[in-house]
């Protein structure tokens, strides 16, 4: 294809760059069928057509569509492999076409872009794309016919009979092998496999060859007691002409069918009856001869082993899948002491190995007796309405039965419409028919609970999904005790170490009280920057022991009145080495040891004790910097009063750039000028707050009323 090198290009990689976000509105999310594949796509959109618009803008920029054309080929190779459908896949660069085209024409109505550069930008975007749809319905077909292929191929060895049909062991592929394998076989016309409830003697429909709605409904199948018998208690085969009336059940179904005869055929394994093999022939009613009839049984028996085969083997691989999932727990548990990284990763594995369309994890405060949502994984599109529950719910808010259970620590299993968990008007686009919640607690205290919204009804759960999703709560309730006995500790330590770090304001009376107020200032600054909750609490704990070191400054250095001499200046200067080598041995202290060893560098390199400079500072010492230095001008000390607030603040504003950095200054002066900082009270006056809205170079905003 020949690529202009005019506007129309450029106005090309505009749409797919700059114009990203208008073309993103363009291309709605509920214009995508129900499918495996939107399913998957509404879960990475953006980023999905993100890296489809990046690809098809290099295509553009460069003129070369080999890297293009060659990725679309691969995406469909992978999505034929996945089970989606054509109709899907070849969607997207559909869609991508209507958005541009959509865009192009606005463009041009709002004057924005030239007539020519957008036909030729069209015609070129139309032609890339276009090649897309083409190649993907090419590949896709390709791997389809390939898998198709290998199903015929496993199929024919399957038609030699004996003992192949065992060797199947997914149970859908299984069921629709078996019907064909006994259509051929046996000679009948019509054929369908159930299954049998070992409690109730209902079948349930496996496969079949025929619409089999009309006759079977799409419920379970009743039998005749008289067939109970026959085909599950003495496991023979039954042959019913007409309508007999001893037999009203089958009979109504035969006449549904319109067929006069039928073989039904149990599906035995060692004397067990695993269920029935339906069969007749409209247009051969006469063809159950006892020969045939002998092939039916000898064909179901070798079909039910096959049966036990695949029933075993899936339920080895959901017991290994479900092994590997408390592996997975118990690892998680002995690994981070992270509760928002355990939580989160807990209900991504009971979401996937409980096959359920989200779970959840609440934390149970016994203070205020609420359960809070802490983190969660799923499916559903737009399901973020726990966030909404800022106030949490209290178990009063459940039925009282529920609320009981798991106050209790037993297992819930609410009604949708009954549960406060889940919107009314999310129940049926979700598919959610069972929310059920499972307490996580110690011996002693209620902890929390796991919330799995099912797509199965109450009575459809089975004991072991309950029982795994109780042993990763039991698993989640060792880990937040785990946390909580850390977090005891972690604070005993910090404590100890803080203890040590008041022991120098002993030394130092004019600097009582230092630590607490560079603490609140760092915290200040920090929140001001957006930093994490992590770097929050290192920071944190830096300012709190920034000074440790000075226990190893004698009383009359730090005492002393005067200027100090150079030999007493280099001794002072220590300081920050010596509160990291106090420091080194506490493990959890170990981010913040850094901020403290760095905390008197200058922005300009002429710091200490290694004179990095600029953002070779940890930011958090760049904070400390700042807090410390403010504190201290605001503070008494020997060999001076303390200074105004405003001249504090100019001695920052005027250090910017040299000593601090400016932006950790500008976010200290709006802390102090919005209220975040407790000095700010100070500042009532009119004409104070307007010098320091100066002094920041911010314009003053009249306070509301």
């Amino acid at each position: 294809m020949a690529f202009p090198s005019g506007k129309g290009k450029r106005l090309a990689v505009e749409l797919l760059t700059d114009r990203r976000s208008e073309l993103f509105a363009l291309i709605p999310e509920d214009e995508s069928p129900p499918s495996p594949f939107y399913g998957f796509l509404k879960q990475t959109r953006r980023k999905y057509f993100g890296s489809y618009l990046d690809s098809l803008a290099d295509a553009v920029r460069s003129g070369d569509t080999t890297d293009f054309l060659g990725n679309e080929t691969f995406q469909s190779y992978s999505h034929a492999k996945n089970g989606f459908l054509l109709r899907d896949v070849i969607s997207v660069p559909a869609c991508v076409n209507r958005a541009v085209s959509t865009l192009l024409k606005s463009l041009l109505d709002r004057g924005e872009a030239e007539g020519a550069a957008a036909f030729e930008a069209a015609i070129l975007l139309d032609d890339l794309l276009t090649q897309s749809q083409a190649i993907r319905s090419q590949s896709f077909t390709q791997t389809r016919d390939e898998v198709i292929n290998f199903y015929h191929a496993y199929q024919e060895e399957i038609d030699r009979f004996p003992s192949n049909l065992a060797a199947t062991l997914d149970f859908s592929t299984l069921m629709l092998a078996a019907v064909k394998k006994c259509v051929e076989l046996v000679g009948v016309g019509r054929c369908a496999f159930f299954t049998r409830d070992l409690l109730t003697n209902e079948l349930h429909l496996e496969a079949s060859n025929f619409d089999h709605e009309r006759a079977f409904g799409n419920g379970a199948v009743k039998l005749d007691e008289s067939l109970v018998k026959q085909l599950v208690h003495q496991g023979r085969p039954v042959m019913v002409e007409g309508y007999p009336r001893s037999m009203p059940l089958l009979s109504s179904i035969m006449k549904k069918m319109k067929t006069k005869t039928t073989l039904l055929v149990p599906l035995m394994v060692r004397e067990r009856n695993l269920g029935v093999i339906f069969m007749d022939s409209v247009e051969r009613p006469q063809m159950f001869t006892p020969e045939t009839v002998n092939l039916a049984v000898r064909f179901a028996n070798k079909a039910a082993a096959a049966m036990e085969n695949a029933r075993l083997h899936g339920s080895e691989q959901q017991k290994l899948k479900e092994t590997m999932a408390l592996l997975e727990v118990a690892r998680l548990v002995t690994s981070t002491l992270d509760i928002d990284v355990l939580l989160s990763r807990l209900v991504q594995i009971t979401a996937d190995v409980c096959e359920v369309g989200k779970c959840t994890a609440y934390i149970f405060l016994e203070e205020n007796g609420r359960f809070y949502p802490t983190a969660t994984f799923g499916v559903f599109p737009e399901s973020e309405w726990e966030t909404s529950m800022g106030e949490g719910i209290q178990p009063g808010d459940l039925v009282d039965e529920e609320a009981e259970a798991i106050l209790s620590y037993q297992v819930a299993i609410s009604e949708p419409l009954m549960s406060p968990l889940i919107p009314d008007d999310r129940i049926e686009d979700t598919m959610t028919r069972a929310v059920v919640m499972v307490p996580v607690h110690s011996r002693e205290h209620l902890l929390g609970m796991m919330v799995l919204f099912y797509p199965r009804e109450r009575d459809e759960l089975e004991s072991e999904d309950l029982n795994l999703v109780a042993a990763i709560a039991g698993q989640a309730a060792v880990a937040l005790e785990n946390a909580s006995l850390y977090e005891d500790l972690e604070m005993s330590y910090f404590s100890t170490v803080k203890a040590l770090a008041r022991a120098i304001e002993v030394k130092d009376p004019y600097t009582y009280g230092h630590s607490e107020r560079v603490t609140d200032y760092a915290i200040s600054i920090a929140r001001r920057l957006g930093l994490s909750e992590w770097d929050k609490r290192n920071v944190k704990y830096a300012a709190a022991l920034h000074d440790i070191g000075k226990i190893g400054i004698a009383r009359k250095i730090l005492n002393k009145p005067g200027a100090l001499s150079d030999e007493e200046f280099v001794h002072v200067k220590t300081h920050p080495q010596l509160g990291d080598s106090i420091i080194e041995p506490v493990t959890f202290l170990q981010a913040p040891r850094e901020i403290i060893l760095h905390h008197h560098e200058r922005f300009d390199g002429k710091g200490y004790p290694d004179g990095v400079s600029g953002e070779d500072i940890p930011l958090g010492a760049r904070i400390l910097a700042v807090a410390d230095s403010f504190e201290a001008m605001m503070s008494d000390r020997p060999y001076r009063v303390a200074l105004p607030m405003l001249e504090a603040i100019r001695e920052l504003e005027v250090n910017a750039g040299t000593q601090f950095d400016p932006e950790v200054v500008k976010a200290f002066v709006e802390a102090l000028l919005e209220g975040d900082i407790e000095k700010v009270s100070e500042v009532e006056e009119a004409p104070t707050r307007a010098a320091l809205h100066r002094i920041g170079g911010i314009t003053p905003v009249t306070p509301a009323q």
